[in-house]
């Protein structure tokens, strides 16, 4: 049992050449019928996968240009939204103005009108009460002419025109 173990352990130099010249002739063989096929396979294959590597790349540069557009696109829109939205305020601040120059305007109008209504039925309750004062001025003189007064009928007679006076007004 030793012999067979020994028999391929051992190193035989015949065998050696053998098979160094069977590697050789392998090589030769497969040099001139399939190298060139081999070669022209992996020079396809590596082809295909730079140009793979190359459409990655582009596609990469092409998806950072449409976020970059995406970004200038969102920053405008936002400078317009800003823009808009101060404009709106501008003009709500313009209109808040002017209603309230309009109320306030109004307001003055209708206090100067109250204050002219006021002062026309003042002027009117004054004349009122001077007719009036005369009528009744008119109405004692009348009395005192018809019938002369004494000194008590004439006490008398203003108790009572200053009572009526009371009572009219």
């Amino acid at each position: 049992m030793e012999t067979i173990y020994q028999s391929l352990v051992a190193v035989e130099p015949l065998t050696l050449i053998a098979n160094i010249c069977n590697l050789f002739i392998q090589m030769l063989i497969i040099k001139k019928f399939f190298l060139d096929k081999i070669i022209a396979v992996l020079d396809q294959r590596r082809q295909a996968a730079d140009k793979e590597i190359t459409d990655a790349e582009q596609a990469k540069q092409e998806a950072m240009d449409i976020k970059k557009t995406y970004e200038a696109n969102m920053l405008q829109a936002n400078a317009k939204a800003n823009e808009i939205l101060t404009s709106a305020q501008k003009t709500a601040a313009e209109r808040s103005e002017k209603i309230i120059g309009e109320a306030q305007q109004a307001a003055a109008q209708i206090k100067s009108k109250a204050s002219a209504d006021i002062a026309q039925e003042k002027k009117k309750a004054i004349n009122d009460a001077k007719n009036e004062i005369s009528g009744l001025a008119l109405a004692i003189a009348g009395k005192v002419v018809e019938k002369e007064l004494a000194q008590e009928d004439q006490a008398g007679l203003i108790d009572r025109f200053i009572d009526e006076l009371g009572d009219q007004v």
